[in-house]
């Protein structure tokens, strides 16, 4: 008689899991992909009770929460959540990170991650935002000493995790892409006011007053900005917005399901950040077939290259960078930036499928050189 065959188990760790956020979308995303897959799940999370976690809690994913959110500042959550929960990381083959824990916590993960499976669990790490920018010239000690491999989505986060010591495996890879239907709904230019539009937070990294100024330099163009968000930034950029007469438009925080309709009511999308990692609203703007024009940040540079996708915004020049958007412009009202060719160059170069496929064999340990649980 054969041995049982044993699924694969694997901890998705997110710990403090916002309402909007792009590490907690895409961890969203692989939660309800990996879904159906022959591998057992579990969502590590402090937070509220969520709709996106109980939506991952209806796919059958086992959902690890705690709802101590007070005392941040002093890590407090993090150890709640480890203290409430740790345990079942004992029964993990895999744990794959989002946010790290303090130093203490992440060294308990890996003492005890697969304590009752046949060999240590491993421990991944998939990159929020460019090595570099998280943390300098040195990855800190802690991480070096836990983390086994490091996902990332740029060749560049490759070099740098390289250039600061780190001798694990890396492997590069795109965060889940989100799918367009496959026409995506727009309206036709004609002469009509052109609509910009920005997606996210309110916060510094963002750098929404020099989009502000960007949007001074187009007074001469007949468009709008519209703002879909919010954060800490949210009222002085509307007081400024106003005394400046800028014709900027603020709708506030928009759902995840109502994403895809905000971006349809744009015709192209900016992101002057100064700091980013995948930008997975760069994929859900391309995903509805809008042009997206961003800073060379993040690996933003390698989602411009796969496609006719956009272009480049330059960080410390407002009257060059609204000359780059007023040519997307010129060439949006000649009919050059038609969403449906923008939606079908996104698909051809993230393919879900394929995408999906090398996270769950990440996940489980195919090509791992000590082995991988066995999938049935």
């Amino acid at each position: 008689m054969s041995a049982a065959v044993t699924r694969p188990a694997v901890a998705l760790y997110v710990g403090g899991f916002e309402a909007i956020g792009g590490i907690e979308a895409c961890f969203q995303d692989l939660a309800l992909g990996l879904a159906k897959q022959p591998v057992d799940l579990a969502l590590f999370a402090w937070a509220t009770d969520l709709p996106q976690l109980r939506t991952i809690a209806r796919s059958g994913i086992s959902v690890c929460r705690s709802g101590l959110r007070r005392g941040s500042q002093w890590r407090l959550p993090d150890r709640a959540l480890f203290w409430r929960h740790g345990a079942a990381l004992k029964d993990m083959d895999t744990i794959v990170l989002g946010k790290f824990p303090p130093p203490a916590t992440l060294r308990r993960m890996h003492a005890i991650g697969g304590q009752n499976r046949a060999r240590r669990a491993e421990m991944q790490y998939i990159t929020a935002y460019r090595p570099s920018e998280m943390w300098g010239a040195t990855l800190p000690r802690y991480i070096a000493e836990c983390i086994d491999t490091m996902i990332v989505q740029s060749p560049d986060f490759t070099a740098d995790l390289r250039a600061m010591g780190f001798a694990g495996r890396i492997v590069e890879v795109p965060y889940l892409p989100p799918m367009a239907p496959m026409t995506p709904a727009h309206e036709p230019a004609a002469d009509r006011v052109c609509r910009l539009g920005f997606l996210g937070r309110f916060v510094p990294q963002k750098n929404l007053f020099y989009l502000l100024d960007i949007i001074a330099a187009l007074s001469d163009s007949q468009i709008e900005l519209h703002l879909f968000g919010e954060g800490e930034h949210d009222a002085l950029l509307r007081s400024d917005a106003a005394a400046r007469g800028l014709p900027v438009i603020f709708h506030g925080a928009v759902p995840r399901e109502d994403v895809p309709g905000a971006i349809d009511s744009c015709d192209i999308f900016l992101n002057p950040s100064v700091s980013e990692g995948q930008c997975l609203v760069a994929l859900e703007v391309l995903s509805r077939g809008r042009p997206f024009l961003a800073s060379a940040v993040g690996a933003i540079p390698q989602i411009l290259a796969r496609g006719r996708f956009g272009a480049v915004l330059p960080l410390d020049n407002s009257a060059a960078a609204a000359g780059v958007i007023r040519q997307t412009i010129a060439e949006w009202r000649a009919g050059a930036w038609a969403p449906a060719a923008v939606a079908d160059d996104y698909r051809r170069a993230y393919r879900t499928d394929d995408i999906l496929k090398t996270y769950f064999d990440l996940f489980t340990g195919v090509g791992r050189a000590d082995g991988a649980a066995s999938a049935s």
